[in-house]
């Protein structure tokens, strides 16, 4: 049985996701989420060290929702198939999670917003987290490869490298089109740029 101390901490993470993920983690501070939340600075306080620390958590909070909403829902036998699935669940899940077209990856965010923080214990975690993700689709091409549907002559971490930067082309360029058509164009994109690695 959750405790009320775990619901409350659950539903400060709950909401700062909301939050950063529509204006960015750097502006969630202890102020913004005790408002957000309904309680007082000392109630948010005492479920985290520091802002850095509840930043941390936030950021980790979102990356089991992104497992569960990109990673498990991705899954296939096939290597191509699980591929695609996830670029494609991957391009929509903070708008299908959210149903905000104002929302973008906080992710995305965090890394912009704390490139500059060499000493910020949220930005070695950002970094961590990107490497991560970054290593999980290297992953899943490696799965491609070996199985034969790509060319053993483009190294893995290469492709994932261009299907990724096609992502986050995606998500800055999905606010200056149309959501549908920006989701479109990006299929189109990934299915292209796959079509050129394929053995």
């Amino acid at each position: 049985m959750i405790s009320k101390g775990e619901r409350t901490r659950n539903e400060i993470l709950k909401q700062s996701i909301r939050y950063s993920s529509q204006y960015g983690l750097a502006d969630v501070t202890i102020g913004s989420v005790a408002k957000l939340c309904g309680l007082s600075r000392t109630g948010v306080i005492s479920h985290f060290k520091n802002k850095e620390d509840m930043q941390v958590a936030i950021l980790q909070y979102g990356e089991a929702l992104f497992i569960d909403r990109v990673i498990t829902p991705a899954r296939c036998e096939n290597p191509l198939d699980h591929l695609i699935n996830l670029l494609d669940c991957w391009s929509t899940w903070i708008n299908d999670m959210f149903n905000d077209p104002k929302m973008s990856c906080p992710f995305i965010k965090a890394v912009v917003e704390f490139q500059n923080r060499p000493d910020s214990q949220v930005r070695s975690f950002v970094i961590d987290q990107q490497e991560r993700l970054l290593g999980y689709l290297t992953h899943r091409i490696e799965r491609c490869i070996e199985q034969k549907y790509f060319a053993p002559d483009i190294p893995s971490h290469v492709i994932a490298y261009e299907l990724y930067s096609l992502y986050l082309g995606h998500a800055i360029t999905k606010y200056t089109l149309s959501q549908s058509k920006a989701g479109e164009l990006f299929k189109q994109s990934v299915l292209r740029l796959i079509a050129q690695y394929k053995a």
